[in-house]
């Protein structure tokens, strides 16, 4: 069971599951590639399979594993310009503030939308086909709506994804 956040979204499990030395190489494991079968699962963390399927099926349930995506090159499917957007919005807009980000989320080519503290609150990382399309979002979808106070775009040259995220001790 799930309960919401400062900005209404999902926070922690209630009943966290304390997670050991097995359940951190499972993550490990799971993180680099998602597709792994149980069986390399297993051989990976050194354990019975029954027990790799089991402490991932616990780790799905309680939240701790909150889903599998495919990881796609952008490039490949007509989208080769990315970019993270800051974006301020006005005092007035701030109490609005997870719905402008559902909003965003919604748009055509939006990837992810973070919350921010400091002088940004929001940041949008998004795909597009070309620098027209993008200039279009950032007019449209950001400059044009009345909460926003102001936005810095910043493009995106090459992302590296990290191998060794930390994962608690």
């Amino acid at each position: 069971m799930t309960g919401e956040s400062v900005t209404g979204g999902q926070k922690r499990p209630k009943n966290p599951r304390g997670l050991d030395s097995v359940d951190r190489r499972l993550l490990q494991l799971l993180m680099r590639n998602g597709r792994m079968s149980n069986s390399r699962l297993a051989q990976g963390a050194n354990v019975a399979e029954s027990t790799a399927h089991t402490r991932v099926a616990a780790m799905v349930e309680t939240g701790v594993i909150r889903g599998f995506r495919t990881e796609v090159d952008l490039a490949a499917v007509g989208c080769p310009i990315q970019a993270m957007i800051l974006v301020r919005l006005q005092d007035s807009a701030r109490p609005r503030l997870r719905e402008e980000a559902h909003r965003l989320s919604t748009c055509s080519g939006v990837l992810e939308v973070f919350f921010l503290a400091g002088q940004y609150d929001l940041a949008v990382r998004v795909a597009a086909a070309n620098t027209n399309d993008l200039r279009d979002f950032v007019v449209n979808e950001l400059s044009r709506q009345p909460g926003t106070a102001g936005t810095e775009t910043c493009l995106i040259l090459e992302d590296v994804r990290g191998e060794d995220p930390p994962l608690g001790a």
